[in-house]
């Protein structure tokens, strides 16, 4: 997901003369707080299945010398 989709989706807007996000009310806050959750999520997956494609390729790897 983009940011773009992130911020209609919790409908928050950047202020964009400062470039960054209004963080003036509790609501807005605590909407940055769930989008970096949600990024911080995808990035342990991310990892997680990086490393379950390793250990099946040793796997199959180690399958198909056996049967050789």
């Amino acid at each position: 997901m983009t940011e773009v989709e992130l911020n209609a989706l919790f409908n928050i807007s950047p202020e964009r003369v400062k470039n960054v996000y209004a963080t003036n009310s509790t609501k807005n806050a605590d909407e940055i707080r769930r989008i970096v959750k949600i990024f911080n999520i995808a990035n342990e997956q991310k990892e997680t299945s990086k490393g379950i494609s390793i250990r099946s390729l040793a796997a199959f790897k180690a399958i198909l010398i056996s049967n050789n």
